[in-house]
């Protein structure tokens, strides 16, 4: 739950455009917490305390993303007060901002924006777009967050180690060493940039020795 004894503002494809659901608490004298909808890392975060009619990142206003499991990614948009920053950890539930009014961003009126994104192409009913330059596949979050949800499955790739090969802390050889894996190890295809492999939370190794 991202947020107690919400209804629905707008819904998930309004007008074919919208990404994800525009939330709102059933009581205007409460100002809710927002939480994060599971275990993961923060890897955006902005601050944006007025109105705009921006329709790229700036539109969001005060934002949160969130990458979990299976490259699985959230976002929390036109909220306030941020308890997290990029590069944090966090758990399922763990509060991470409260509801903003008055509102934030390209919007008319206090709500929080939701949405949930995938690295794949679903068997199911989805918008394409983009976000920090990956190509990502937004879903209709509300049935992720009701009582007894499922998390969404992303169909994840993958490859094997080819020789004793590094994993580090990020996408380069400038960043710190963790451990060494072993030739044969199966390992997760979770994002490729600049010819490194992401195959889990901070975890990288280089793609050439991947088959």
């Amino acid at each position: 739950m991202i947020m107690k004894n919400f209804k629905v503002f707008c819904p998930f494809k309004h007008k074919g455009t919208h990404k994800g659901v525009d939330l709102i608490p059933e009581s205007t004298s409460v100002t809710p917490e927002i939480t994060a909808y599971d275990d993961g890392e923060v890897i955006f975060t902005q601050v944006i305390t007025t109105t705009n009619k921006s329709t790229g990142t700036a539109g969001m206003g005060t934002a949160i993303a969130i990458r979990h499991s299976g490259n699985i990614i959230t976002r929390y948009q036109h909220i306030k007060s941020l308890k997290v920053k990029k590069g944090d950890k966090v758990k399922k539930n763990q509060p991470i901002a409260i509801f903003s009014r008055p509102t934030n961003g390209n919007s008319t009126g206090p709500h929080l924006h939701f949405d949930i994104s995938l690295p794949t192409k679903p068997n199911k009913d989805y918008i394409q777009g983009k976000f920090m330059g990956e190509t990502r596949y937004y879903v209709d979050p509300l049935p992720y967050i009701t009582e007894k949800a499922e998390q969404p499955k992303a169909e994840t790739k993958t490859k094997i180690v080819m020789v004793a090969l590094n994993v580090r802390s990020g996408p380069g050889m400038n960043y710190p060493r963790l451990k060494v894996l072993a030739p044969g190890t199966k390992v997760n295809v979770l994002e490729e940039r600049d010819g490194w492999t992401r195959i889990d939370i901070n975890r990288w190794v280089a793609t050439k020795h991947l088959k």
